[in-house]
């Protein structure tokens, strides 16, 4: 692909291109609207430079899309003024800040999230559609897959420890998703959460306690933490006829976007498994597929798979 071919440049992009006055009177008038809706809705500098660089494109398909319908669309933040309340919800539920850009043919919203990224959104769900500004608009015109933005879960057993104590197998699992989550740079956690779920009936809880993890090496920790977790077993007939779960507790200093978003728990003794087999879960929310978050996420994933 030349310089001179790329599918922005056919709609009348080009480097340096430059409209902020326009934009910025398109941003505030739609600042006003919001106003109107009780909705807070801050021009952030991402927003701000998609706008100066991209506003008043307008694009329509005339040739079929490379993974995907080729998607038409007008880059004009007015023209997304009737879904600002929804679009301040999924700012909540994906826990970053959006700035509606303009609306595609089939009336979905599209949005700057506060790393340049561009998302859309609308009865099909929420999409991220590039990584960049002018990713997201390329994508569009070539007809480039999206990525969808919803919670998923991975499940995967764990391979038992050489002392075969499922409750040693647990910590250890646990612990080793404490420092790949530091690592990647998702969240630091300081506590592991021990519950008790009786496996009769409604399933209701027997027990849930805080476990505070030590400061020093994985197996100077290990010791502690097992028999913390011994204890509270054996105070309910060593956890007979109950699924045991040890989840990856984010302090509360740190309850921001990944830490809510980004979920590790091991657990035993649940129907669905022998009582000694473990299985491992990761629970990642929509607004941990956007971004660089995104990509810290994944590579956590694949490397506590390869630790099991």
């Amino acid at each position: 692909m030349t310089q001179h071919d790329r599918p922005a440049e056919r709609i009348g992009w080009a480097p340096g291109r430059n409209v902020e006055q326009d934009a910025m009177r398109a941003a505030l008038r739609l600042g006003a609207m919001a106003e109107g809706y009780a909705t807070d809705l801050p021009l952030f500098p991402a927003a701000k430079s998609f706008l100066r660089e991209f506003y008043g494109l307008d694009h329509r398909p005339t040739e079929p899309g490379r993974e995907v319908a080729s998607s038409g669309f007008s880059i004009d933040p007015e023209k997304a003024r009737f879904q600002l309340v929804r679009l301040s919800r999924l700012s909540a539920e994906l826990r970053t800040g959006l700035f509606p850009v303009g609306v595609t043919e089939n009336d979905s919203v599209l949005a700057v999230g506060e790393e340049g990224q561009l998302l859309s959104f609308g009865l099909g769900g929420a999409w991220q559609v590039g990584d960049s500004a002018l990713e997201g608009i390329e994508n569009l015109i070539a007809g480039t897959a999206p990525r969808r933005l919803r919670e998923t879960g991975h499940a995967w057993d764990v391979r038992p420890t050489a002392a075969g104590s499922p409750v040693v197998g647990a910590v250890q699992a646990a612990l080793t998703a404490v420092y790949v989550l530091h690592h990647h740079g998702i969240y630091s956690a300081r506590k592991l959460c021990l519950t008790l779920t009786s496996l009769r009936g409604s399933g209701a809880g027997i027990a849930q306690r805080s476990i505070r993890i030590p400061r020093g090496r994985l197996e100077e920790t290990l010791t502690p933490i097992t028999r913390e977790v011994d204890e509270v077993l054996a105070a309910h007939s060593g956890g007979a006829g109950c699924e045991v779960r040890l989840e990856v507790e984010a302090g509360r200093a740190q309850a921001e976007r990944p830490a809510g978003l980004v979920r590790f728990s091991v657990r035993f003794g649940h129907a669905a498994m022998r009582a000694d087999d473990l299985e491992a879960g990761f629970r990642v929310g929509a607004g941990a597929h956007i971004g660089s978050l995104h990509r810290r996420v994944e590579d956590a994933r694949l490397s506590l798979r390869q630790m099991a």
